[in-house]
């Protein structure tokens, strides 16, 4: 339930529409989905209970997002929700590139980085 409450309302609802259409299938085709997800790594999972914009980018993203602090984890969602999917995919480049010890001070300073600045300051850092 916890995971659901983080979603805003636009997850939320596609969350439901991807509920409804997984309940319309065949159950042949349902339990093959369920058995495709199942199949999918732990950590790639985890990132789907962060909604659909997210778990599409949390491998990608998870060395980024993957072990930072509650205190840090939510305004650090709301950051990576207001990117574009573009721009995720470019922090998730930059992130893999980044040495894990550097990694947390890259989060600070996206997220110290003003929303429309963000864009800018991405492009910036790839270009280091």
């Amino acid at each position: 339930m916890e995971a659901w409450q983080q979603l805003d309302a636009i997850d939320q609802a596609q969350v439901r529409a991807a509920a409804a259409t997984l309940q319309s299938q065949p159950p042949e085709a349902a339990a093959g989905l369920r058995a495709r997800f199942a199949a999918l790594d732990a950590m790639e999972r985890a990132g789907w209970l962060l909604g659909p914009a997210l778990g599409a980018d949390y491998v990608r993203l998870q060395p980024l997002v993957g072990f930072v602090g509650q205190d840090e984890r939510g305004p650090l969602l709301a950051a990576l929700r207001a990117l574009t999917p573009e721009q995720r995919t470019r922090l998730g480049e930059l992130s893999a590139r980044t040495p894990p010890a550097d990694r947390a001070q890259l989060r600070r300073e996206l997220l110290a980085t003003p929303p429309a600045g963000r864009g800018a300051w991405l492009e910036q850092r790839v270009q280091q």
